[in-house]
C-alpha cells in the first residue's frame, strides 16, 4: 500500500502543477492510512516530487524529518473529518476571487461547480499559513464541505482519495475562472 500511496502523491503533484493550480514552490499533499500520515516534505516542488520527498509520519510520535509547514493543518483535518486525503494548492483564480468577494462563501454559478461543490467557505484568519488558528478553521470547515478557501493564501480540499481531493481543487479553479 505504501508504494501506491507514494505513486499517487507523485502523480497528483505533477497533475496539480500541469493544471496550473500550484507553481514550482507551492502546495502540499497528504494521505492518511491507518495510524500514519504520508505527506510531502517541506520545500519539495510538487512537479518534481520523488519518493524521498514523501515522509511517513505517526502523529502520535515526535516528528522525524521536516514535513510540509502545513502539516499542522493536515493533522487537524484528519482528527475531525472523514477525509483520507488532503490537497493544498494556490489556484490563482480562486485566490483572486476571494479578494473580490465580501461574503463567507463562494457559490459556483456553473453547473459542474454547483454539483460538485455547492458552496465553498472563505476563511479569513489572522495567520493564514501554517498556524494552529488556520488548522482549526480549515478542519472545522472540512467537516461540512470538501473544500475551504483561505483568504490571501489558497485552498485545502479533502477527499476519499488524493485524486478526488485534487479534482475538487481543479473544479473550484474552473468555477472561479467562469465567475470572474
Amino acid at each position: 500500500m505504501r508504494k501506491k500511496i507514494v505513486r499517487d502523491l507523485l502523480r497528483v503533484g505533477r497533475f496539480l502543477f500541469e493544471a496550473g493550480v500550484v507553481d514550482y514552490f507551492s502546495g502540499n499533499l497528504s494521505v492518511r492510512w491507518k495510524e500514519k500520515i504520508f505527506i510531502t516534505r517541506s520545500g519539495s516542488p510538487l512537479p518534481l516530487l520523488t519518493p524521498q520527498d514523501i515522509l511517513e509520519v505517526n502523529p502520535k510520535k515526535p516528528l522525524v524529518g521536516k514535513p510540509s509547514s502545513e502539516f499542522v493543518v493536515h493533522r487537524e483535518i484528519y482528527k475531525g473529518t472523514p477525509w483520507t486525503a488532503v490537497a493544498h494548492a494556490h489556484p490563482p483564480a480562486v485566490v483572486k476571487l476571494a479578494f473580490e468577494l465580501k461574503g463567507e462563501f463562494f457559490t459556483p454559478r456553473d453547473n459542474e461547480g454547483k454539483l460538485l461543490l455547492e458552496k465553498v467557505p472563505i476563511l479569513r484568519v489572522e495567520k493564514p499559513s501554517a498556524s494552529e488558528e488556520l488548522a482549526r478553521a480549515v478542519a472545522e470547515a472540512l467537516k461540512s464541505f470538501p473544500c475551504a478557501v483561505v483568504y490571501s493564501h489558497g485552498v485545502f480540499c479533502g477527499g476519499k482519495d488524493l485524486w478526488k481531493a485534487a479534482g475538487y481543487i481543479t473544479a473550484l479553479e474552473n468555477s472561479a475562472k467562469l465567475f470572474i
